[in-house]
């Protein structure tokens, strides 16, 4: 039934669409008995998102593997990694949708951390670009104190690379992640490559450094924090400029 209502969507008529968005609302409560299917619902879902523009339908799909990440981690990430090529575009925003929900977040880089060291699986290009996100879910899973937290990033060091999609998804993670407090604290040693990724990153990933930033300075102390907030603002200049010719008349 979840199949057939996904599928409608991808169709070309308005009415089907606002029909199956309701639909998806109702069978999420009543998921016991089609939660079996998970791997066909992702691959569906992961199909449809390719035929479909109009955003209330994209959300509604966006929203519906969002939830099955919640009940079902191990089932869509491994159903994600083996249907989709590597660097696939429609894959590639399910994984920035998911990373943007603290609890379900959580969920699925436990389950990469899994999945990942086994080379056969690929979100991104490569071993090597994958080994990224491999390691952010390293940090992000285990249980580190202060002390142990900051030397392990400084070996890590994963910000460190030019690659914008690869950037932009852990980003995208690390906006989530350092809405907790105890988790932005830590953050704090990743400052200076934040700073890097400020100098050489495009606009929207420069807009996600921020964010990080953002949430990090807000858990230093005002003596930590005040000699960071002059260096952002050697940075920023260039950026705000940037902002004012684009709106120039």
């Amino acid at each position: 039934m979840v199949l057939v209502f996904i599928e409608a969507m991808s169709d070309s008529s308005t009415f089907d669409k606002v029909a199956a968005r309701n639909m998806l609302g109702m069978v999420k409560r009543n998921c016991d008995f089609w939660l079996v299917d998970v791997p066909k619902i992702t691959s569906c879902i992961h199909k449809a998102l390719g035929c479909i523009n109009t955003a209330p339908a994209r959300r509604s799909l966006m929203s519906l593997i969002v939830w099955m990440a919640d009940k079902c981690p191990g089932e869509v990430v491994s159903t994600l990694l083996t249907i989709a090529p590597p660097g696939d575009s429609t894959a590639l925003a399910l994984w920035e949708v998911m990373f943007s929900v603290p609890h379900t977040l959580q969920n699925v880089l436990k389950e990469l951390l899994i999945q990942l060291q086994d080379r056969h699986y690929r979100v991104l290009y490569t071993h090597w670009v994958d080994t990224a996100i491999l390691r952010l879910a390293i940090l992000a899973s285990s249980d580190l104190q202060d002390e142990e937290f900051a030397p392990m990033y400084l070996v890590m060091r994963f910000l460190r690379q030019r690659r914008p999609v690869v950037l932009s998804l852990l980003l995208r993670a690390m906006m989530t992640l350092s809405q907790r407090g105890e988790m932005a604290r830590k953050m704090k040693v990743m400052l200076p490559d934040l700073m890097w990724v400020l100098q050489y990153g495009n606009k929207a990933i420069k807009i996600k450094a921020l964010v990080v930033f953002r949430n990090v300075m807000a858990q230093l102390e005002r003596e930590e924090a005040s000699p960071i907030a002059v260096r952002l603002a050697e940075f920023l200049l260039p950026f705000f400029d940037d902002v004012r010719l684009m709106y120039k008349p």
